[in-house]
């Protein structure tokens, strides 16, 4: 994640991790031995990514910053381990890396949900995945129902990935200091989901609609997408789901439920 004293920088939400012991933990908990091939995104100044060639592991690393990348780049020089690419992450073509590989990455603030979102999309690449985000990121990403951070993103990712947080960092292993803690989390894509449902979009389209207010009920939050408030009470409750349930407290398999008869009923 990097950030320096330009403003650009600090655009893209980057801070530099100055905390061995961090590095240390972060490719512990990835489980990185010598020879698994590692995607690293934003390298940096390269802290993370010394830990990771120190491990062992062939390391394919993306920077978007020119100044970072040349630095990295003449650092690493002769090291055969380490492929640096200058490019934005958001369009990397996962293919490109032999897979299956892991991401073991400090995200930039900025763009690690929509990170998230694209190696969700290219799952079938990507064996796990241990992250540094913002820690209300990591916890929304991570979150389980009932718990405050349990969003229409825990759902969607809970469909796709086993999430878990894994622990906070807090603001003095950077520098610059960011004025929020971080969490490392760890991602692996689920071989099937743990629900089936027809038209996917669909579904998390309608998930969000559920949580477009969060202090609202379910009935209230989904009355618009039927003729009157009798037959929206009546679905949820034959979806075995108290109307006046909200919907932090609805489970991924409930809201799938719902979803299907909400699509029989048109």
């Amino acid at each position: 994640m990097g950030s320096g004293g330009s403003t650009k920088r600090k655009k893209l939400g980057q801070h530099f991790l100055t905390d061995p012991s961090v590095t240390e933990r972060i490719v512990a908990e990835a489980g990185v031995k010598p020879g698994d091939r590692v995607l690293e995104i934003g390298p940096g100044r390269g802290i993370l990514t010394r830990e990771l060639l120190h491990a062992g592991a062939v390391v394919h690393a993306v920077e978007l910053d020119a100044d970072l990348y040349t630095r990295l780049k003449e650092e690493t020089r002769g090291d055969n381990n380490i492929t640096l690419e200058r490019g934005n992450a958001l369009r990397f073509e996962f293919g490109s890396f032999t897979p299956p590989y892991s991401i073991v990455s400090n995200l930039p603030y900025s763009v690690a949900t929509a990170l998230v979102q694209k190696f969700i999309e290219n799952a079938g690449f990507i064996s796990s995945m241990t992250l540094m985000v913002q820690a209300e990121v990591g916890e929304r990403i991570t979150a389980k129902v009932g718990d405050s951070h349990y969003g229409s993103f825990s759902v969607y990712t809970g469909y796709h990935l086993e999430t878990s947080y894994l622990f906070t960092v807090p603001p003095d292993a950077f520098r610059p200091r960011p004025k929020v803690n971080s969490a490392v989390i760890r991602l692996v894509p689920r071989k099937t989901p743990p629900v089936t449902v027809e038209d996917e979009d669909g579904f998390f389209r309608f998930v969000q609609t559920s949580f477009m207010h969060r202090r609202k009920t379910m009935r209230n939050n989904l009355k618009g997408l039927w003729q009157g408030a009798g037959p929206v009470e009546d679905i949820i409750v034959k979806a075995g789901i108290n109307p006046t349930a909200r919907p932090e407290e609805i489970s991924l398999e409930k809201f799938a439920a719902l979803y299907g008869i909400f699509r029989g009923t048109g």
